[in-house]
């Protein structure tokens, strides 16, 4: 997020050079060698940032932040969140951020070269030229200050940004900084609106503003930067199931063309709240050029709602409560959870498709049933003559989302029955299903007795209530063994 920020205002400084008063058309080295030029007068700086969210027109959501600079990489923020200070400050050497909530304080080493170097002004600025119209609207005052006023274009549609459509900013024609900027979607609608206010520049900023002290008993978290800005690995999704600490869901219904062309997985427990982190897996499916990904996301303790998706429309997924959110360009969202799960479901396909494939989610789950010796729901053998046996069909239908190593066992009352050592070990892949007969033979005589079929699954921990194993899935007979059988009383099938 903070590298997209510094992109989205290099750039645009950069362009009103080209709007204010150039002669001739620049390319990008010459662009961004006058936007050095223009910024190197620049020693320190304060202001207040003022942000507001629009949401279908209305604004969601306005927050205030004081930031303070001095060159070459000091920098103090302070912003109240829930009535709470959230202040970061960067020495020149580390990074610093406390939460009062918490009473923690981060730290984090800084890299002794900049993450943005000069070559990647000019690639950056290059390539968005190529891809916007920038025009000049006029001249109009923010806060007091004379600023250009331009606009940002995409210039086709399949350069549009999935989250602006156009982008409005004012550049002061002092100092060349960006004093406010709006973002507009596709409907026309201002979706961000951020302002400079109460900009001071080059008033001899002290260093001794940017000493971070540590808060009283306050307890210090160290981080690798190294560690916050490494890429995920690009995973199959067998690896990712095997790394992820939760079932990863995945689509019965993927539209025509689309292939799974990567998977990641992301822990976000860096620089947020402690006992806040999460973990992510992020499913990317690809048709030529065209993408849509799904997010799934596991919280240690969700603090809030997604501000985003707060006026999104209700929609029902499977009878589960969903928001779907079309605000954003051709970018459209849909969100729901399951079992525990929070989905995100993002890209440019219709709402219909969109809707198609969260619908073919589900929670993994095992089918478990008995039929009778003739492949029927009926005619359970449930009378037996003692020493005799009787014979049925045990049905297993794996909807897990991979392979699944299952255990059987069958008990009368409280007593273990043998069976054949190949239900021991029962491996059925992904909707496959597995039917086998069984045969019973009781040892002892009684009435009403609960015959049980208790299926386990073996890649995952048994729950215990007291010294008993609680198994995966169940199902029982009540069943009568006696010296003689006079009539065959079968008995319904009870799932528990």
């Amino acid at each position: 997020m903070k590298y997209t920020k510094i992109l989205f205002i290099l750039i645009l400084i950069s362009l009103t050079l080209l709007a204010s008063g150039c002669e001739e058309k620049m390319n990008a080295e010459e662009i961004a060698t006058k936007m050095q030029e223009k910024q190197a007068s620049l020693k320190d700086y304060s202001y207040t940032m003022y942000m507001a969210i629009y949401l279908n027109g209305e604004k969601n959501l306005e927050n205030e932040i004081q930031v303070m600079y001095k060159k070459p990489n000091m920098m103090k923020s302070l912003e109240i969140v829930d009535g709470k200070k959230v202040e970061s400050v960067s020495d020149g050497e580390f990074a610093w951020s406390y939460d009062a909530e918490t009473n923690t304080v981060t730290k984090m080493k800084l890299p002794d070269q900049p993450l943005i170097t000069d070559n990647d002004f000019v690639s950056i600025i290059g390539n968005y030229m190529n891809e916007s119209d920038i025009s000049m609207l006029g001249v109009e005052e923010v806060d007091g200050r004379s600023a250009y006023v331009l606009e940002a274009r995409p210039r086709t549609e399949e350069n549009e940004s999935g989250l602006a459509s156009r982008t409005k900013v004012w550049v002061d024609r002092d100092t060349w900084m960006i004093l406010k900027y709006n973002m507009y979607n596709n409907k026309g609608n201002l979706t961000t609106e951020t302002e400079i206010r109460d900009l001071k520049v080059n008033t001899g900023i002290p260093d001794s503003e940017f000493k971070f002290e540590i808060p009283d008993g306050a307890k210090v978290k160290t981080l690798d930067m190294d560690e916050v800005l490494k890429a995920p690995e690009n995973l199959s999704l067998e690896e990712a199931r095997q790394q992820a600490s939760f079932e990863i869901l995945t689509p019965e219904y993927i539209p025509d063309g689309y292939v799974l062309n990567s998977t990641m997985i992301c822990e976000n427990n860096y620089s947020v709240t402690e006992g806040q982190g999460s973990e992510i897996v992020i499913l990317s499916y690809q048709k030529g050029t065209e993408v849509f990904d799904i997010g799934e996301t596991v919280y240690e303790n969700k603090s809030e709602e997604n501000m985003f998706m707060e006026d999104a429309e209700n929609i029902s997924i499977n009878g589960k409560e969903g928001r779907y959110l079309n605000e954003f360009g051709t970018l459209k969202m849909l969100q729901w959870e399951l079992g525990g799960v929070e989905i995100t479901l993002s890209g440019s396909l219709e709402k219909a498709e969109i809707l198609k494939i969260a619908e073919s989610i589900q929670e993994p789950f095992t089918e478990f049933y008995i039929l009778g010796p003739d492949g029927t729901a009926e005619n359970y053998p449930t009378d037996y003559v003692l020493g005799e046996n009787g014979t049925v069909i045990i049905g297993i239908i794996n909807h897990e989302q991979k392979p699944v190593n299952y255990t059987m066992k069958v008990r009368l009352e409280n007593t273990s029955l043998p069976l054949p050592a190949d239900w021991k070990d029962i491996c059925i892949k992904n909707n496959e299903t597995l039917e086998k007969a069984v045969t019973i033979t009781p040892p002892f005589a009684g009435t009403n007795m609960s015959l049980q079929f208790l299926l386990y699954n073996n890649d995952k921990k048994n729950a215990f209530e007291g010294d008993a194993d609680v198994p995966y899935r169940s199902l029982h007979l009540w069943t009568n063994v006696s010296q003689s059988l006079s009539e065959n009383t079968s008995t319904p099938l009870t799932v528990i």
